[in-house]
């Protein structure tokens, strides 16, 4: 894994925590504002939030780690760390990141912080490596995965299609050392909750 001040620290970012049912409908509005915005999310409608409780509680029953960060005492972000979706058990150790971020909070500095907790929250549940699927155009995604130290490792060309326009979709994959995983199950759950430090 490249070393980077990003993706190298051992707590997470201040204001995140794990999530809790009481934040499913504001979850549910952030993931519906990507749905909804256009052509940068692969999810092309609105989720009721029915719907959202049983796709966490998917995760949730996995034991894959669903947290969120607020800022002024409200979430205006969250995120998933999955097990990658192919290959369930020869990839099991690969964990596979999705992050939500409110509108009006896109480009402050939250993607970042997520996917710091991402890194963070990958090593704690013993994932070796963190990928992530990111629609070609999405800037904003791919500038965050690239800080954080991910490369590309694979494009899909033309699988998403919006309309009438199609859109290439990218794989970002970033391997983490295996002294820097911890030897937990994956389904252990994070023992710290708020990080000290900014």
């Amino acid at each position: 894994m490249t070393q980077n001040r990003l993706n190298s620290r051992p707590d997470l970012p201040r204001g995140v925590r794990r999530y809790t049912p009481d934040d499913l409908p504001v979850m549910t509005d952030i993931f519906n504002e990507s749905a909804l915005g256009g052509t940068s999310s692969p999810v092309l409608r609105a989720f009721s939030l029915k719907e959202m409780t049983f796709f966490v509680d998917c995760f949730v029953k996995e034991g894959d780690p669903i947290y969120v960060l607020e800022r002024a005492g409200e979430v205006v972000a969250w995120l998933i760390v999955n097990r990658f979706c192919w290959g369930a058990q020869a990839c099991r150790l690969t964990g596979e990141v999705s992050i939500y971020v409110r509108n009006d909070h896109i480009g402050s500095g939250v993607g970042i912080r997520l996917g710091q907790a991402a890194v963070v929250l990958a090593k704690r549940y013993g994932f070796e490596t963190l990928v992530a699927w990111i629609i070609e155009h999405n800037e904003a995604s791919k500038r965050g995965v690239q800080g954080l130290g991910a490369t590309q490792w694979g494009r899909f060309p033309g699988i998403a299609r919006f309309a009438d326009t199609r859109a290439d979709v990218v794989l970002y994959g970033l391997h983490l050392t295996p002294s820097d995983t911890a030897p937990t199950p994956l389904s252990a759950p994070a023992q710290t909750e708020e990080a000290s430090l900014a």
